[in-house]
């Protein structure tokens, strides 16, 4: 768990830039605790800076000042860290404490002679017995040093340098030094530390390129979740804006935010292999043969299969699935989420090593021979992250015998279709192991760990702050905004995922970075992000500016017509409805909003002719009929109004409101109809009495807010009035109208 959000408002008087008073309140609750060591370190940080006050009180000028005082703020808010941790763990996080409480602290030059010795021995190593009690020791020794390097508590620059040496080490396995980054990088969502993101800094450099990843992505989820603490550490701002000048790395950091963006979808497509995708599939279990079938048998395949998946929608989903996947969406979650139950993942440290058949368990599952099968096909998946790799093979282990056989021939098959195919395009763009898919893979990983791991709840979700666009504030803010075509990207994903609020705050980095980038097209695109969320103003301000650029764009005038619509601007939605219609004369749905705005500015003759020329062409229309009767109803044509409203009776009798019958009744009442405007309003009260009650509380009194229709009738009134009726004769009609229902 994040420690400022423990810290209380400790940390507010930092933002109020209220030090002083920081210190005073920090060295209180240390001396509460009793921590000696963290007051020592306490009162020089103190010290130095009364001597720094002092000298500003005395004049002096110093230009060291601001570098001072972001020193001693760094300092003094690890110090805090550590004071929160002391006070606050035990109850806040009983894992992490329990966890912390059973560690070796083990020397790391002992941790580095032991995975070097692993590292040895499976090179030398060949009997299986000797192979498995190597493996086993070593699964304990990487368990340990994980936990140390998690729960450890700040570093100082020998702890940085000894840890050091386990990445520079050529005897260590990839696998270990993957899975020592991952340990830096969950330390510093729990306590931020400076020598540690130096230390992911100086792995983002690391020849083997899995290591290099992960460090990639420690290094964007430590600046999300603590760009307000880096600025404090000079070293680490220089570092990081060297890093940030590469321009390999920040087009790397892009595809980091891209994938921590599309993981927003996981649980909609978890939700629809769950619910639509799977259910529907075991409907029908003649498809259950399907993968089993051989080229030789491919005749057999009944045609009946394709046309229930089409008919059933199954087909395309199935496609939408895989445009997912292709994408880079998490499409394995629902699959393997059940499948972390097995004792290997009750150990912290499994959730975050790479698949390895060198370990403990592995070795009797695919044993140690990298050649075999199930040993390809899992080493060569891209489209599987590690920890599912590792459920995978345990759902394995508990296949019969034959069973995994036959299984592990049709994988030899497959990995022979595939080498049989390797030309083709898609195929091998799917099984190049590049940047982009190992970035894709260890996000699963931590995504699988922020969701499913047991005792999570102990933990700030990192893919939470993705939620949010990265701020102006963020050191690695200029990757994203160093080119047009990268924040192009991220909006563009966003708005095809919808999450139309995010992309509005790319827009706004574009717009401040890449101002000539604003053209036509990204107005509009902007224009409809701010339509989606509602905020109709800004909308229009986009779309306006985009009319300028591309004047006549039907879609550009299309959508200002709905802003101004949307913002009861009924003047100039006309104006830009009567535009769009001007461009498309053929489109009736234009001709209908016209109608519907000049029936709200009570232009019923205007109205009429755009009516008519809707009911030419599709007669069937509830819709228009409904406003032809009305408008002619109100334009004091009855006689014509009363038709419209026969054809409703006639032919959408089921379809009609209470107010369509309110209306017919009032037009029946103008042409002296009293019996069929009874019975009008008849079947209006009985569709109003049908209607739920709506119940509100106020001061603590629910009241039971019931449809009437007297109530209706007199809400109608100031429409009414334009007919000449007086309020006095609506209070006469319905009380003719009940008596009408008495004697009925």
């Amino acid at each position: 768990m994040k420690i400022n959000i423990l810290s209380g408002r400790w940390t507010e008087h930092i933002e109020k830039r209220q030090f002083y008073l920081f210190l005073e309140i920090l060295l209180d609750a240390v001396r509460k605790a009793e921590l000696t060591e963290l007051e020592y370190e306490l009162s020089g940080i103190i010290a130095t800076y009364d001597a720094l006050l002092d000298y500003f009180n005395q004049g002096a000028e110093d230009t060291e000042r601001d570098r001072v005082y972001r020193q001693l703020v760094g300092h003094a808010l690890m110090i805090a860290d550590r004071c929160t941790i002391a006070t606050h763990a035990a109850k806040e996080m009983p894992y992490y404490t329990a966890q912390s409480r059973a560690a070796r602290r083990e020397s790391l030059h002992v941790y580095q002679l032991q995975l070097e010795a692993f590292g040895e021995g499976i090179r030398n190593t060949r009997g299986a017995e000797e192979m498995k009690q190597l493996a086993a020791a070593h699964d304990r020794q990487l368990n340990s040093l994980f936990t140390d390097l998690w729960t450890g508590g700040a570093w100082n620059a020998a702890m940085a340098a000894e840890v050091d040496k386990l990445l520079l080490s050529s005897t260590i396995t990839e696998g270990d030094q993957c899975t020592i980054v991952s340990a830096v990088m969950l330390s510093l969502l729990r306590m931020f530390d400076p020598l540690k993101l130096l230390f992911l800094c100086d792995a983002y450099y690391h020849s083997k390129a899995t290591v290099s990843t992960r460090a990639l992505v420690g290094i964007v989820i430590t600046c999300y979740c603590w760009a307000d603490r880096i600025g404090y550490y000079s070293e680490v701002e220089a570092r990081l804006s060297l890093l940030t000048d590469d321009p390999v790395f920040a087009a790397q950091v892009c595809d980091v935010i891209l994938q921590f963006t599309r993981s927003a979808d996981t649980e909609e497509i978890n939700r629809k292999m769950r619910e639509e995708i799977i259910p529907e599939l075991m409907k029908n279990p003649k498809l259950r043969r399907m993968p089993g079938i051989m080229k030789e048998d491919s005749d057999d395949i009944n045609p009946d299969w394709e046309q229930w998946m089409h008919e059933s929608g199954l087909e395309e989903s199935m496609r939408e699935i895989t445009e997912w996947q292709m994408e880079g969406a998490d499409v394995n979650m629902s699959t393997f989420s059940q499948l972390k139950r097995y004792p290997f993942f009750y150990m912290i440290c499994n959730w975050f090593r790479p698949f390895d058949v060198w370990q403990a368990d592995m070795l009797g599952i695919v044993g140690n021979d990298s050649s075999s099968p199930i040993a390809k096909m899992i080493l060569q998946s891209n489209f599987m992250c590690d920890s599912d790799k590792y459920s995978f093979c345990y759902a394995i282990r508990e296949i019969p015998q034959m069973q995994r056989d036959a299984m592990m021939a049709q994988l030899e098959e497959q990995n022979t279709a595939m080498k049989e195919n390797a030309d083709i395009p898609d195929l091998k763009r799917m099984s190049r192991q590049t940047t982009q898919s190992l970035i894709r893979q260890y996000v699963q990983n931590l995504y699988r760990f922020f969701k499913l791991f047991p005792n999570v709840q102990e933990f700030d979700d990192p893919f939470q702050p993705f939620a949010y666009c990265i701020s102006s504030d963020n050191p690695l803010c200029g990757c994203v905004t160093a080119e047009s075509e990268r924040l192009f990207k991220l909006i563009g994903l966003n708005i095809k995922r919808k999450d139309y609020w995010l992309a509005i705050g790319y827009f706004s980095l574009l717009e401040e970075w890449h101002p000539d980038c604003m053209e036509a097209t990204q107005l509009q695109q902007l224009g409809l992000c701010y339509q989606k969320y509602g905020l109709h103003e800004e909308a229009i301000e986009a779309y306006v500016k985009a009319d300028i650029l591309h004047p006549d764009s039907y879609w550009t005038v299309l959508h200002l017509a709905q802003c101004y619509r949307a913002v009861s601007d009924n003047a100039n939605a006309l104006k830009y409805y009567e535009i769009a219609e001007s461009l498309k004369p053929d489109n009736l749905s234009l001709t209908f909003h016209i109608a519907e705005i000049l029936r709200e500015e009570g232009e019923f003759e205007k109205a009429l002719p755009r009516l008519h020329k809707i009911d030419y062409h599709h007669p069937e229309s509830l819709k228009s009929v409904r406003l032809l009767a009305e408008c002619n109803l109100f334009a004091h044509r009855y006689e014509q109004a009363a038709k419209y409203y026969e054809r409703m009776m006639t032919e959408h009798v089921e379809e009609l409101t209470d107010t369509d019958w309110r209306y017919a009744g009032y037009n029946y009442w103008m042409l002296g109809k009293r019996d069929s405007c009874f019975g009008c309003l008849l079947r209006a009260d009985k569709l109003l009495e049908a209607m739920p009650c709506e119940e509100v509380e106020i001061d603590g009194v629910l009241y039971r807010d019931t449809h009437s229709l007297a109530d209706e009738v007199l809400a109608d009134f100031a429409r009414l009035k334009s007919l000449g009726m007086r309020k006095e004769e609506l209070h006469y009609l319905y009380d003719a109208y009940c008596r009408y229902k008495k004697l009925r």
